[in-house]
Parts: C-alpha cells; structure tokens; sequence
C-alpha cells in the first residue's frame, strides 16, 4: 500500500469514527428529552415520525411532539453539525478547485452560481411550506402555549426568507 493510500485509508476512518460519535451524541441528547418529556407527563406513542423516524410524544390533548425535528436544542445540534460538515467540505473543494485550468475553474463557476440560485430558490419554497404547515397547524389548535410556539416559529421562517431574498438581490 503506497503512503498516499495509507493516509487516505486513515482520514476516511477517522471520519467514521466522527460521524459515529456525533450520531451517539444526537441520540443521547434525543434519548434525555424523551425522558425530560415523560417526566413532564408526556406518553410515547407507538408510532414515529415520517420525516426522522424519531418516536412521537404527545401530551394529554396537544398536537403529537416529535423530539428530533421539533426540539431547538436538537435543531441547533443538527445545525451545528451541519454548518461543520460544510465548511469542511468548503475547504476540500477550495483546495481542488485551486487546481484547476483557468477555463475550466470558470466554467465551474457558472455552473456553480447556476445551482447556487435554484437551491437558494428551492430553499425558499421549503420554508414557505413549513409556514404553511404552521398556519395550518394554528388553525387546528387550541392551545395557547403551542400557538404561540407556532407564531414564533413562522415569524423565524419569513425573517430567514426576508434575509434569503436580501442576500440573493
């Protein structure tokens, strides 16, 4: 095995190594606010949400509460993790794109800022969906404490579109 293989082979273990400890953190951290949940007289239900298989809590009353997609400590995790993973990946694609011959490097960029604007367009969309969601949600709800969670959540999505749209102009 050449030396460049070798390095390879140990920097693509190491980031096995991470991934793992950061899913066991996130589970962890999962694990501790479904049982904070409980002790605040929560039941977890037998079914699990359809966008990140975490199990569903609900309160007597209230609108099912999934931890992994609902929670701010976890979402902040998530993000957390997420901003690391793309700066990482930011640099490695620095480094290579330096590289490059000149012509291809601005083909690349077109190529590049093309699909910048549809994922910044596409972003958007998400959000609005969520907000829609959220209306919807608030339509349906009863309960004071939720709505005003709600309200602050669709608040938080048009800021991040308001700012989206201020960055894109």
């Amino acid at each position: 095995m050449k030396m460049e293989e070798f390095m390879e082979e140990g920097i693509k273990l190491s980031q096995d190594d991470e991934q793992r400890r950061r899913s066991k953190k996130r589970s962890d951290l999962v694990s501790k606010k479904l049982g904070e949940l409980l002790l605040q007289g929560y039941k977890m239900l037998n079914s699990t949400c359809e966008k990140c298989d975490c199990i569903l809590m609900q309160k007597k009353n209230e609108p099912y509460y999934c931890v992994g997609c609902q929670d701010s400590e976890i979402r902040s995790f998530d993000n957390e993790i997420n901003l690391t993973l793309i700066s990482k990946e930011n640099q490695i694609v620095s480094e290579n794109f330096n590289n490059l011959p000149s012509n291809f490097q601005k083909k690349v960029e077109n190529k590049v800022n093309h699909q910048i604007a549809q994922n910044e367009n596409e972003t958007v969309n998400i959000i609005k969906d969520k907000i829609n969601w959220a209306t919807q949600q608030l339509k349906n709800s009863n309960i004071l404490r939720y709505d005003i969670e709600l309200l602050d959540y669709i608040k938080k999505c048009s800021e991040t579109i308001s700012a989206m749209n201020n960055v894109i102009n």
